[in-house]
């Protein structure tokens, strides 16, 4: 096919404007795939994945086949990020055919590449083929086809996981205890996992944790208090999220086990055992001295010097009717935003009496933004009719980010009045508004109305707000090899993954180069998950005002990695976040676009509240 009239002279700059613009049914990309250099064809194949259209398949069969190595592993990604797209939609089905013979590959990572696109496939008629890779003499293969079972959830793979659970490399053991968390048969996982709990990789014992949690059952329990002593912080954490999802009601040692993890020296721990005590089932059928050794290690710890755990406690204290208006008056003046937030979102646990004096005054310009958007949020839930009024002036609020928790809020008490004025609202306010804010608002207008009412809105008020690219963005990689970020806690270095994302890596040092991050605060901490920064604001939604593409990579979710948070696809802005452990759920998600280089103990260590000093960029 010729190429468009006007189009780049550079094929791989041609490929990367059509990309940014989503361009697929002129053909140009596709015209691409049969280029005589390899390397374009990588490129084509790629791009073609990135934007995930299903019409791609057939195009990219053949080159899924190509005898060059490149453009045979881009097709083959390709075609497991296009069904990450479309689950299970009847137009994926040309792809097992060559995605199972790319199995017959020469190369071990293209063998790679298609054994986790049958996964992301889905099609439970690959499990047998999938995991006959368990028997690989490869480790790669035997851990990557356990993510891939994991990904398929099919009952038929337990044995060949469970025969594989005493692999001799750790890095397949944890990967099948994680991949036999999606078949639930407690009679034959649990004893089986439970003989690893002891394994010296710490990976192993926490997923060994989470694996039993997911099994909800009750001959789990003394199992995973075990790990309660577990020398390792993340394990410890786990432990504790399995005993939730067990909920095991049947005596106190489950209560009493999680009060005595609120004095662990990790914050992670401690925060996580309040979340949990957040859960009735710890309590429903406790003796009274547990319950009054869990209420007053609480209330004690509502002075702990970590804010979430702080916040955590408050609502624990909350949902058992525990809490009070005076300590919850109390908690509202904390020195931290973190606590003050947590405990606006644990009001409305008290009922419309004893909270809505409290949410009202939150409410007011002076009070900082993320708590007035948390109060708005609370009204919300609260159900709290009596404050419509404030909630639709609300609406008219200079500040995006709590109009859009207002139309949220209104959305809750189905308040179909306020239609007129969140129309107002958004066209008003929808152009500019970072992309978590425009969802809000549109989610609102569709509860409330319809969706095709939202939507003839958003034709009528279309985004404006993805960054334009030129052809000159695309000429070359990024100068930059990574960046310091100095913490209040110490420095983290990171090697930007320049090839594998450049324009993501671009847009973050221009941030960096403006002093974007320099003062914002790790708004999300997910203990054993990941830490989240990059919003001037503290909400979790604010963002640079506008969004870029999305730039899914063959880069995997180890521990380290740096991702952008999206609130969908092509979505991302300026949050970023690091993962403390590997998480595989989120391969071929999310952009990733470097690497921790030096300080994993800081990344391990960082809690709701500690903040970036300034971004240093090392070029």
């Amino acid at each position: 096919m010729a190429a468009r009239a006007g189009a780049p002279a550079d094929p791989f700059v041609a490929i990367a404007v059509a990309e940014d613009q989503r361009r697929v049914k002129d053909g140009e990309l596709v015209s691409f795939l049969s280029a005589p250099d390899p390397a374009v064809r990588a490129r084509a194949a790629l791009a073609l994945g990135r934007i995930q259209d299903s019409t791609s398949i057939q195009p990219l069969i053949p080159v899924a086949a190509d005898p060059a190595f490149e453009p045979r592993r881009e097709a083959v990604f390709a075609l497991g990020q296009i069904a990450l797209a479309h689950p299970g939609s009847p137009t994926l089905a040309p792809a097992r055919p060559a995605l199972d013979a790319a199995l017959n590959a020469p190369d071990t990572t293209t063998v790679d590449l298609a054994i986790e696109a049958l996964g992301k496939l889905g099609d439970k008629a690959s499990t047998r083929r999938v995991a006959s890779y368990l028997n690989s003499p490869s480790a790669l293969l035997r851990g990557d086809a356990a993510l891939a079972l994991w990904r398929l959830a099919d009952s038929t793979a337990i044995d060949g996981l469970i025969d594989h659970v005493d692999d001799p490399d750790a890095e397949v053991r944890w990967r099948v205890i994680y991949a036999l968390e999606k078949v639930t048969a407690p009679d034959r996982i649990v004893l089986r996992v439970a003989q690893r709990l002891d394994d010296p990789e710490w990976l192993t014992r926490a997923y060994s944790a989470r694996t039993l949690g997911r099994q909800k059952s009750t001959r789990a329990t003394a199992y995973v208090l075990q790990l309660l002593d577990d020398p390792e912080g993340a394990v410890v954490v786990n432990a504790i999220r399995a005993l939730q999802q067990i909920a095991d009601s049947s005596g106190s040692f489950t209560l009493r086990a999680l009060t005595t993890a609120l004095k662990h020296p990790h914050p992670y721990v401690r925060v996580t055992a309040a979340t949990a005590l957040a859960d009735r089932f710890a309590w429903a059928r406790s003796d009274d001295g547990a319950k009054s050794n869990a209420v007053d290690s609480l209330l004690s710890h509502l002075r702990d010097p970590d804010a979430a755990t702080r916040g955590a406690c408050v609502h624990a204290l909350a949902s058992q009717g525990k809490l009070g208006q005076g300590n919850a008056r109390g908690m509202l003046h904390d020195p931290s935003i973190v606590t003050q937030v947590a405990t606006l979102q644990a009001l409305p646990l008290l009922g419309e009496r004893d909270a809505l004096p409290l949410i009202l005054p939150r409410l007011a310009r002076d009070v900082p933004l993320a708590v007035r958007v948390a109060a708005a949020e609370a009204l919300g839930a609260l159900k709290a009719r009596s404050a419509v009024s404030e909630l639709r002036a609300a609406l008219a609020d200079s500040a995006t980010l709590y109009v859009a928790a207002a139309a949220g809020a209104l959305a809750d008490l189905d308040d179909k009045a306020s239609v007129p004025a969140l129309t107002e609202a958004y066209a008003r306010r929808a152009r500019d508004a970072d992309a978590d804010a425009r969802i809000s608002i549109h989610d609102a207008l569709e509860k409330l109305r319809t969706r095709a009412y939202a939507d003839s809105l958003e034709r009528v008020y279309p985004a404006t707000n993805t960054r334009p690219a030129s052809e000159s963005d695309f000429t070359a990689l990024p100068t930059a090899r990574g960046a310091i970020l100095h913490t209040n806690l110490g420095d983290i270095e990171w090697a930007f993954d320049r090839n594998e994302a450049p324009q993501t890596v671009k847009n973050f040092v221009r941030l960096a180069d403006r002093g974007y991050f320099n003062g914002t605060t790790f708004h999300r901490v997910v203990p054993n998950f990941v830490i989240q920064d990059g919003d001037p604001t503290g909400t979790g939604s604010g963002g640079p005002g506008y969004t870029i593409r999305c730039e899914y990579n063959r880069l995997r979710y180890d521990s380290g990695m740096v991702g952008m948070a999206l609130s969908g696809k092509d979505t991302g802005g300026s949050q970023w976040f690091i993962t403390q452990s590997p998480q595989m759920h989120l391969n071929g998600r999310y952009t990733i676009f470097a690497h921790v280089t030096r300080g994993m103990d800081l990344v391990r260590n960082i809690v709701q509240g500690d903040h970036v000093v300034r971004v240093e960029i090392l070029r």
